[in-house]
């Protein structure tokens, strides 16, 4: 059975604050993993990684930023 060590840099990703990013670390990988939780996960791991994270488990979840608008430019006409 893989044990979670550790979540963190968790930040909102979705307007809605239905999605978390965050970085899990697992006793089975040597490296952090980035890791994307949701209370509708279809993993029960993912629903329950998600909420110890709103609960307050593993430290504050930085607000969602959306991403900056697409800057489209129409076409020169000569």
């Amino acid at each position: 059975m893989v044990t979670l060590l550790s979540v963190s840099n968790l930040v909102y990703s979705s307007a809605d604050n239905s999605t978390i990013d965050c970085t899990i670390t697992l006793d089975a990988f040597p490296n952090p993993l980035p890791f994307t939780a949701s209370a509708n996960d279809v993993e029960a791991h993912g629903r329950q990684i998600y909420a110890d994270i709103v609960s307050g488990k593993w430290g504050p979840i930085a607000a969602y930023v959306p991403p900056p608008p697409k800057v489209t430019t129409a076409p020169s006409v000569a």
